[in-house]
């Protein structure tokens, strides 16, 4: 669907917006490459979730997933309790 300034005038009236007559042509042309877009956004098939390569950790980075390990790196444990420090300035 081409956007022409007929359009573009009725759709200005009915977002009640003031453009003037230098200007309509303008929006005609951003109009159609907007819709255009949206056109080649919807013709996308994608990309399916088990063709994207796995998730690779850096080997530089330690990666722990023991909560054990989590737990005893807190600056504060009480049974199985962590106490966070309060934040500055927070309200």
């Amino acid at each position: 669907m081409a956007v022409d300034a007929k359009t573009v005038r009725e759709m200005a009236d009915l977002a009640r917006l003031t453009v003037s007559d230098e200007g309509i042509d303008d929006l005609a042309t951003e109009m159609n490459t907007i819709l255009d877009f949206m056109g080649a956004i919807a013709s996308w098939d994608g990309v399916q979730d088990n063709q994207r390569p796995p998730a690779v950790r850096r080997k530089d980075v330690p990666h722990e997933t023991s909560n054990a390990a989590l737990m005893e790196g807190t600056s504060s444990l009480e049974g199985r309790s962590v106490s966070v420090p309060p934040v500055k300035d927070a309200s």
